[in-house]
Order: structure tokens, then sequence, then C-alpha cells
């Protein structure tokens, strides 16, 4: 993970982590230590978001935004397609997504 920091534009860190961070949670779990800096021992947030989409492990929006982490272009340029703005999903999405969630870790 060292070798992706500082690899992202600093003008999309905080849009990029806002939309990461804000967008839908679907599981949160306990925060972790940062593999980053040892001392924040419970600063990482952990779960799974979406927004409708893509689904993502949540600690990415942290990465983002504190270490300037590299993340897929092609998410860069979704995200950059809604205007940076953090998606909410209707009950409707967040069920289909749960599902495929389910389906994808009982195989």
């Amino acid at each position: 993970m060292a070798d992706l920091v500082g690899r992202l534009d600093d003008e999309l860190r905080e849009p990029l982590s806002r939309y990461l961070l804000e967008s839908q949670s679907l599981v949160t779990t306990q925060s972790m230590a940062d593999p980053l800096d040892p001392a924040r021992e419970h600063g990482v947030p952990t779960g799974m978001s979406s927004d409708g989409t893509w689904v993502w492990s949540t600690y990415w929006g942290y990465f983002v935004r504190e270490y300037g982490i590299e993340v897929p272009a092609e998410f860069i340029d979704h995200a950059r397609s809604r205007n940076f703005e953090p998606v909410l999903l209707d009950d409707a999405e967040q069920e289909r997504i749960d599902s495929e969630l389910e389906a994808t870790f009982s195989d």
C-alpha cells in the first residue's frame, strides 16, 4: 500500500474521499489501526460502501483523504461523472446490493 501513497492528484483528494466516505454504508465494522501510522490505533473506518454501481471497502475514503492513495481510474471517472456527490441508496437498491454481496460471499 505504501507504494500508492501520494499518487492521487491533490485536487481529487477532498471530493473523492467525501464521495467514498459519505456514500451508502452497507456494512460497518469496528475501526482498525492505520497500517501506515500505527499510532492511529482506531482511526481507519472499516466496512463496505456502495453507490449502486460500485462496492468498495470503506477504508478507501480514509486512505484517499489522509495519504492520497490511488484508486482505480475507472472508479475516479465514475465518481466524477456523478460530480462526486455521495449516493444514498433507496431500499430496493440496498436490497439488490445486499443480495449480490451475500451471493458473492456464499460461493
